[in-house]
């Protein structure tokens, strides 16, 4: 049996959900898994059915690594990328002294990259596969816009100069974008670049009055739900000032559901959303969100709120809304922005634009009937993207992996 090591540094966001998919991909017959992860990773709720597939190794940091890991400055960036690898390698390291660990598998190289095409990834000769789901060097080329240099040289160099290392087996990407880049290339090492599409949760179907009942949501309203973690980044400022304004129709309802940071909990208590909140067109569900309450949450609403604002790479979300025929208002920027426009999937608004983003909400408030057309497109866009194929792409490339070691 194959021992396969997964270290992972964050324990918020959509990082425990996409553990859970790469836990139940794995063949329980082919591997024993270690997980590596903070307390409040290895015992976050997200995980509970998922238990029996994996060993917990809680990883306890020092009070200098936990500072470094909440630095955001530019350098504070730079210095975390090491501090990942620093923290993966002690893992690694110690797990050696009673583990023969066969395989490391990182699911969010994006954290480390920098820091594995510097000094190299600290498994020694141990293999490895990588998810990356934030590379944007390839943009320009795509024809993908966003607001940084994300084509820079830099970056670049950093993603070859990690493919070439002999001990990547294969570099799975959940943006098909980067697949249509790396698939053009003439270099060898492009050849380990694979898509493993986006997984989506399969929601039981729920009537929209049930599900707005459940929610204490008018039965006459149209609903816009805001999902996941939510943050400043996710364009939540912007949508409440635009759904606050005097212009914008009385019946437009907004869901924030999820984790809040601390700039949108100060948000929420500011006058800028005063009205909304007396007025009850504002419905807030926190914290974490089981499936059921998802599929609540999902079917009482009318579109999905994906305007986020210097977010460049591919949604899950705008999966979760595509896949269960909800039409999404999305950034015109980034990969979001990008296949909206391509396969007509969404609604591209300019989320700092106040009359961008009404032009959308009257859409909603009309029952435009365009709107149709654009979640069955999203439908049909993203049919193959469920648990079934992230898990047979997933385990397929992990055998592949595992196989080439044995020859």
């Amino acid at each position: 049996m194959t021992t396969i090591l997964i270290p992972e540094i964050s324990d918020t966001g959509h990082h425990p959900s996409f553990l859970r998919h790469v836990l139940e991909s794995v063949d329980q017959e082919d591997a024993h898994i270690l997980l590596a992860g903070r307390p409040n990773l290895v015992s976050h709720p997200e995980l509970d059915s998922v238990r029996h597939r994996f060993t917990p190794v809680e990883v306890q940091l020092s009070k200098s690594e936990e500072a470094r890991l909440e630095d955001f400055s530019r350098i504070g960036l730079v210095r975390r990328q090491f501090c990942v690898r620093e923290i993966y390698a002690r893992v690694w390291r110690n797990l050696t002294l009673s583990y023969q660990i066969d395989m490391v598998v990182v699911p969010f190289v994006d954290d480390c990259v920098y820091a594995f095409a510097a000094v190299g990834a600290p498994f020694r000769q141990t293999p490895w596969v990588g998810v990356s789901m934030r590379t944007r060097f390839h943009f320009p080329e795509m024809g993908i816009t966003s607001d940084r240099n994300s084509g820079s040289i830099v970056g670049g160099v950093v993603f070859r100069r990690v493919l070439r290392s002999p001990t990547l087996k294969v570099l799975l990407t959940n943006d098909p974008t980067l697949m249509h880049y790396a698939r053009a290339r003439n270099e060898k090492e492009f050849s380990k670049v694979q898509y493993l599409p986006d997984t989506c949760e399969s929601l039981v179907p729920l009537d929209k009055e049930e599900a707005r009942s459940s929610l204490e949501i008018p039965a006459d309203c149209k609903v816009i739900l805001v999902y996941g973690l939510l943050s400043e980044r996710k364009g939540v400022f912007n949508l409440l000032q635009a759904v606050a304004h005097p212009d914008c129709p009385t019946n437009i309802h907004v869901v924030l559901a999820g984790s809040q940071d601390a700039s949108v909990e100060r948000f929420l208590n500011s006058p800028a959303v005063a009205s909304l909140i007396s007025s009850h067109r504002l419905h807030l569900v926190a914290g974490y969100l089981p499936t059921s309450v998802v599929s609540q949450l999902v079917y009482a609403s009318d579109a999905m709120w994906v305007g986020y604002i210097g977010f460049y790479t591919m949604s899950g979300v705008l999966v979760l809304a595509s896949r269960h025929g909800l039409p999404s208002i999305t950034s015109e920027q980034g990969i979001v922005g990008y296949l909206s426009r391509l396969h007509r999937c969404g609604i591209p608004v300019d989320p700092r634009s106040q009359d961008s983003v009404l032009t959308a909400l009257k859409r909603v408030s009309r029952g435009d009937p365009d709107l149709d057309a654009v979640a069955e497109n999203a439908s049909r866009v993203f049919s193959t993207h469920s648990q079934a194929e992230f898990a047979r792409v997933f385990r397929a490339w992990v055998r592949a992996a595992g196989s080439e070691l044995s020859t």
